[in-house]
């Protein structure tokens, strides 16, 4: 695993993120292209780090922008990084009563919408009906579908 994950700091500061997905990339080929790993074993331990990481970088955010504060200065540069300060404004409309009025039509708009897609499931069939007017044979459609395949590591 050493060779594949570089290491805290070794990665070239000077590389913009483009830059690193390409570096990313290339060492995910040529581990691919070497043969003597085990690739899903490389990959859940990848995964265990991507866990590991999300973590760490999410604990170490507020002191580090409590740092970053310190500066007085919204956008600079650190670390051959650009680093910016921004904020946020989370907005309430729950005080209005049109608003809530749209929110709850669509929250009602999204579960009919889901029920519709559980009993489309249920009853994909084709189906023969009859046109009780016209006498017309008229057949029900089966859903298309597009079979995905993935994988889920659960550690």
């Amino acid at each position: 695993m050493g060779k594949i994950v570089k290491q805290l700091g070794t990665i070239e500061k000077h590389l913009h993120k483009q830059e690193i997905t390409e570096l990313a990339m290339e060492n995910a080929h040529a581990v691919i292209d070497n043969g003597k790993y085990d690739l899903l074993k490389v990959y859940v331990e990848l995964k265990r780090y991507e866990t590991y990481l999300k973590e760490l970088i999410q604990c170490l955010k507020s002191p580090a922008l409590d740092k970053a504060t310190k500066t007085g200065q919204k956008t600079f540069n650190y670390n051959e990084a650009k680093v910016s300060i921004s904020t946020r404004t989370k907005w309430d409309f729950s005080v209005d009563y049109k608003w809530i009025e749209l929110d709850n039509q669509i929250k009602q708009l999204t579960q009919d919408k889901k029920d519709r897609e559980k009993y489309l499931k249920e009853n994909n069939k084709v189906r023969t009906t009859i046109d009780k007017e016209t006498g017309l044979i008229l057949e029900g459609f089966v859903l298309p579908t597009e079979i995905e395949y993935g994988i889920t590591i659960k550690l």
